[in-house]
């Protein structure tokens, strides 16, 4: 009758999202950073006032898109690249993102949320997003 399932804490996704906010200043990139639970809520939102202005929204989209699929939006170019109307049909969905920089963050094999980092260009918000949700687990 009733399900327990695991989400990120409060907490936990504000640590998460300092770290992955240190990575960036580190990198010397000016960037935005969210943090959802499993079902792709908004847990915690950093914005760098010098981060460009849209990309708070793409930021949200892709961390979205990573809790709610399960993988980082850098794969949905292998999986969708042949498939023009496919990839057509998901990017029209307001909420998703098929741009690199979103990353699931699991636990136990089991998805309990979604990191999303915009500011710089695709590969370097997925290679910040990458180093930061990593610096944050091995503190776990």
């Amino acid at each position: 009758m009733f399900e327990t399932i695991k989400s990120l804490t409060m907490e936990a996704a504000l640590e998460l999202a300092q770290a992955v906010q240190s990575e960036a200043d580190s990198q010397g990139f000016a960037m935005n950073v969210v943090v959802v639970d499993r079902s792709g809520l908004p847990l915690v939102v950093l914005r760098n006032p010098k981060a460009p202005d849209a990309s708070l929204e793409f930021a949200e989209r892709k961390a979205y898109t990573a809790a709610n699929y399960g993988w980082p939006t850098a794969k949905w170019q292998d999986i969708v690249g042949e498939r023009p109307l496919v990839m057509q049909g998901l990017a029209q969905n307001p909420k998703v993102s098929l741009i690199a920089g979103g990353v699931p963050v699991n636990a136990d094999d089991e998805t309990i949320g979604g990191l999303g980092v915009a500011g710089a260009k695709a590969p370097e918000d997925h290679a910040v997003a990458i180093a930061g949700l990593e610096a944050f687990l091995a503190r776990h």
